[in-house]
C-alpha cells in the first residue's frame, strides 16, 4: 500500500521534475542530465550487463575501483554504470572511459525503469552505499534480477527514518539477494530493518583501498607556497557552512595575517553565491577556474572546477572536511587521511561515523563545532608543524591499516556476474 502512495504522489511531481531536468539541459555539457535517460530511453545492449547505480562523487569512485578489478579478471564483462549526478557522470566518463556504458539513472517511476532494464538487459544490478528506490526494487524482484548492496551503508539516523515506514522497508529489503555492508554496525541495523543475516558479510569499506588521483594541473592556487604561504582548506561545503568558515578565516588572520584559505563549494550550482559571498566578508579572492588572474595577493580561493578536490588537498596543509556543521552528515575524509594529511571536522558525521571515530581515535582528526573552535585548530595547526605532521601521519595509519575491502567485495559479488 505505502509503494503505491509513493508512486502515485512520484507521478504528481513528475512534471516539476521534467522542469527541472529540461532546466538542466541548458546547462554546460559537464552538468547536463539528458532528460531521455532519466526516463529509460537509453541504448540498447546487444548482450546482457552488469549494472551498477553510484549516486555521486563518493559512491562512483567506489563502484568504479570495483569494476576496474572486475575487469580485470573478467575482461569480457559488459558493465553499464548510472549515476544520479553530474559530478558522479564525470568520473565514471573520466575513469573508466569506453570500458563501460554511462547512463543517468532512471527516475523511480515503473514505466521507466520496466523501459531502462528491457535495454539494458542487466544480469545482476549493483548497488553503491545506500541508495534504495522502492519500484526499482519492486521490478527486479519481480523479473528475478539479484541486487547487491555493496560496501553497503546504514546510520542510525537513516535506520530510524526507515522503521517509520517498516511495512515498505521490510518490502525493499527483502529483494537483497546479499547485502555487504561496511561495519558490523551497518550489518546490524540492516538485520534490524528486516534483512536475513545470512544475506549479510561486512567486508570493510571499499574508501580505504581507493588509489586517489589527483586529476587537474600541478597548481591549483595562485603562488601561495613558493612565497612561504601556509594554506588551509575548507572542502565540499554546503549552504550555511561557508558563512561559520568565512568567520572562522577571519579569526586566523588576526593571529596569523598571511594565511590563504581554499574554499571548495560541494555543489558547482553555488559557485557564484559563494564567491559573493567571500567578498562580502571583505576578502579578496581568486577563482580556480580562472588562473589568469591569480594573484599572490588573494585571501581566499574558490574552488570552482570538477574533479581536483584530491590536488587541493595534496597542496594544502590541513583540510577541515564540510557536509559536517550541518545535519548533511559529512563527505568522505579518507581522501585527505590517505594522503597524511590533518583533518577537522564539524560534529555531524553520521554519514562516515565509523571511519570519523577511527580517525578520531587515532589522533588523525579533530572534532570543532563553533567558529572559535575551528579558529583556534587552525592556528595551533599552522603554528606547529611538527603536530601538524604527526596528525597527518596518523591518519595516514588508520587508512594504510583499513584496508581489504575491495578484495572482499569483489569476492562476494563474482557469483552474480
Amino acid at each position: 500500500m505505502l509503494r503505491f502512495i509513493y508512486t502515485l504522489v512520484y507521478y504528481l511531481c513528475a512534471p516539476l521534475l521534467c522542469i527541472r531536468w529540461i532546466y538542466k539541459s541548458f546547462k554546460p555539457p559537464q552538468y547536463r542530465e539528458p532528460l531521455r535517460e532519466r526516463f529509460g530511453f537509453v541504448k540498447k545492449q546487444s548482450k546482457p550487463s552488469i549494472w551498477f547505480h553510484a549516486v555521486s562523487m563518493g559512491e562512483a569512485n567506489a563502484a568504479k575501483a570495483i569494476i576496474d578489478r572486475l575487469l580485470q579478471v573478467e575482461p569480457q564483462l559488459n558493465v553499464v554504470v548510472t549515476t544520479t549526478t553530474p559530478t558522479g557522470a564525470k568520473q565514471i566518463i573520466e575513469g573508466l572511459g569506453d570500458k563501460v556504458t554511462h547512463h543517468y539513472s532512471p527516475c523511480d517511476l515503473p514505466g521507466a525503469i520496466k523501459r531502462f532494464t528491457r535495454r539494458v538487459k542487466p544480469k545482476a544490478l549493483i548497488i553503491m552505499e545506500t541508495e534504495l528506490w522502492p519500484n526499482w526494487l519492486h521490478h527486479m524482484e519481480k523479473v528475478h534480477i539479484p541486487v547487491v548492496l555493496a560496501n553497503a551503508r546504514m546510520s542510525a539516523k537513516s535506520a530510524s527514518k526507515y522503521l517509520k515506514i517498516a511495512s515498505l522497508s521490510q518490502q525493499m529489503m527483502s529483494t537483497f539477494e546479499r547485502i555487504l555492508p561496511v561495519g558490523k554496525e551497518d550489518e546490524a541495523r540492516f538485520i534490524k530493518l528486516g534483512v536475513s543475516s545470512d544475506k549479510c558479510m561486512v567486508t570493510g569499506n571499499i574508501k580505504f583501498d581507493q588509489a586517489f588521483e589527483q586529476n587537474g594541473r600541478p597548481s591549483f592556487f595562485p603562488p601561495w607556497q613558493e612565497q612561504g604561504y601556509l594554506v588551509w582548506l575548507a572542502a565540499s561545503t554546503h549552504k550555511g557552512e561557508d558563512e561559520l568558515l568565512l568567520q572562522a578565516h577571519q579569526k586566523v588572520r588576526e593571529e596569523l595575517p598571511d594565511v590563504k584559505m581554499v574554499l571548495v563549494p560541494r555543489h558547482p550550482e553555488r559557485f557564484d553565491e559563494v564567491t559573493k559571498l567571500v567578498t562580502s566578508y571583505g576578502f579578496s579572492f581568486a577563482r580556480r577556474s580562472q588562473p589568469e588572474a591569480w594573484q599572490a595577493s588573494a585571501d581566499v580561493l574558490v574552488g570552482d572546477s570538477m574533479g581536483e578536490l584530491m590536488l587541493a588537498y595534496q597542496l594544502c596543509d590541513l583540510a577541515f572536511v564540510a557536509g559536517s556543521l550541518t545535519p548533511i552528515g559529512g563527505h568522505n575524509m579518507i581522501e585527505p587521511a590517505s594522503i597524511g594529511k590533518p583533518i577537522l571536522s564539524g560534529p555531524y558525521v553520521h554519514n562516515f561515523d565509523e571511519i570519523f571515530h577511527q580517525l578520531e581515535l587515532h589522533g588523525g582528526a579533530v572534532t570543532v563545532d563553533s567558529v572559535d573552535a575551528i579558529s583556534t585548530m587552525v592556528i595551533q595547526l599552522l603554528k606547529d608543524r611538527e603536530q601538524r605532521m604527526e596528525m597527518g601521519q596518523k591518519a595516514k595509519a588508520v587508512v594504510e591499516q583499513s584496508r581489504g575491502a575491495l578484495d572482499k567485495t569483489v569476492e562476494a559479488l563474482r557469483p552474480f556476474l
